[in-house]
């Protein structure tokens, strides 16, 4: 009898270890199954992230450079104004020495007439007091 019990319990036990070894086959499918399932959604989400990420800075980049495009032209019409209003400011500067050289030349030119008118009348008086004192000399003589 212990040749038989011992051989239902063999039998028994192979037959647990089979059904255990095909429950084991068919929940590592299962599992493998479910994760690869769950790696391709999460693969596939990260994709979308990724995307919708990449059209994000895309999106900045493009109202930067717009930005960045308004802000050029600003300068340059400030600029442009700018060096407008100093060709203004150069040409009255200008004029101002102009016109203050000219009042000074004219000043220079009145003090020299001035000048020459009296140095022509002190040149005069000389001239007359040497002709009396000249007389004076001739009539003693």
């Amino acid at each position: 009898m212990t040749n038989i019990t011992h051989l239902k319990a063999t039998r028994f036990k192979e037959a647990e270890d089979k059904r255990y070894n095909s429950e084991l086959k068919k929940l590592r499918t299962e599992h493998e199954n479910e994760f690869g399932k769950e790696v391709k959604k999460n693969e596939a989400q990260i994709s979308r992230l990724r995307n919708d990420y990449e059209k994000q800075i895309n999106a900045l980049e493009i109202e930067l450079e717009q930005k960045l495009t308004s802000v050029r032209s600003k300068q340059n019409k400030n600029v442009a104004m700018e060096n407008e209003r100093l060709k203004e400011e150069l040409s009255n500067l200008k004029k101002a020495h102009d016109d203050q050289v000219n009042e000074v030349r004219e000043g220079q030119e009145s003090e020299i007439q001035h000048l020459v008118e009296s140095h022509k009348n002190t040149v005069d008086n000389a001239r007359q007091r040497y002709m009396k004192e000249k007389m004076k000399w001739e009539d003693q003589a």
